[in-house]
């Protein structure tokens, strides 16, 4: 007789042990559910010059391996992740804590990364708490507070227009032909400056190796946030080693836009057959134990 099927004669003879064997199906049916991106909340951060740290405390700047044109110069990493384009890293405190004045070249609320020529563009925070114009209480109607990411951690936040670059992370583990379901939250911003009051329209392309799809371009308010959503997508693996990659995206509308990306999730979907095993194998616990104790209940002599 098989292992299996003495564990299962085992338990019809013990159906006191039915809740524990149910129990033990559940966690074989969860297991495979982990989280495979490192850092999926941007939390791990290293200054690679400290010079250029903002004041203690504070955390943003320009982030990844980009090294030429006027964004280069990073002196951030944001755990496995990389990036060659004008992407930046905020505690939802700092993302939107400056202004065009105090963010202006060679002042000290600088964003780390930023170009600090004489063609510098400032301030490289979003519209949000009310700073900067008196146009930031949203002149469209938008939200004017950028808020924290439903599930904490820091933000990403990605132009869509100029220096565009993918943020990559390459996952590792999987197993070729499993699908696998990537949730993250996302939300539309727009960066502060003189003249930068126009709608924004932003979106975000999510690839996994040659598979690639892409949120709904959502509209922005000038001088506002959208709030953020969330987003679910669903890949089969193609390789044990593939990079995941989001890329910011514009629209007509753009002056200019910066995609939000938040909370970023991939798990191995369970396999089906094997949820209905532990299911069926359950039920069928469960409607012995009735029928057993249906049974004694009829056998016992009548009282008289």
């Amino acid at each position: 007789m098989r292992a299996a099927e003495s564990g299962i004669l085992l338990t019809l003879k013990s159906p006191s042990r039915i809740p524990a064997i149910l129990a033990f199906a559940l966690v074989l049916s969860q297991s495979a559910s982990a989280n495979l991106v490192t850092d999926g909340n941007f939390t791990t951060i290293t200054y690679s010059d400290q010079t250029a740290k903002p004041i203690t405390g504070q955390l943003y700047g320009q982030f990844g391996s980009d090294t030429g044109g006027p964004a280069s110069g990073a002196t951030l990493t944001v755990g496995s992740w990389d990036t060659s384009g004008y992407n930046f890293v905020y505690t939802a405190a700092t993302i939107s804590a400056g202004n065009q004045a105090n963010g202006a070249p060679g002042q000290p609320y600088e964003a780390p990364g930023e170009y600090n020529g004489s063609n510098g563009y400032g301030t490289t925070f979003m519209w949000g708490k009310g700073t900067g114009t008196t146009l930031a209480s949203g002149n469209n109607g938008g939200l004017t507070t950028i808020t924290a990411p439903p599930g904490g951690g820091n933000i990403i936040a990605a132009d869509g227009v100029y220096q565009v670059g993918a943020i990559t992370q390459t996952i590792n583990t999987l197993i070729v032909g499993k699908f696998y379901q990537l949730k993250f939250n996302w939300a539309g911003a727009q960066q502060q400056g003189t003249g930068f009051t126009n709608n924004t329209q932003e979106q975000w392309t999510v690839s996994l190796g040659s598979q690639t799809q892409s949120t709904a371009m959502v509209t922005n308010n000038g001088e506002s946030f959208t709030g953020w959503m969330s987003a679910t997508f669903s890949f089969t693996a193609t390789a044990t080693s593939e990079v995941l990659s989001f890329t910011a995206g514009n629209g007509p509308a753009c002056e200019p836009p910066f995609a939000l990306l938040a909370n970023v999730d991939l798990e191995l979907v369970p396999d089906v057959s094997n949820w209905m095993i532990f299911t069926g194998f359950g039920a069928a616990c469960i409607l012995f134990e009735l029928v057993r104790r249906r049974r004694r209940r009829m056998t016992f002599p009548a009282v008289a």
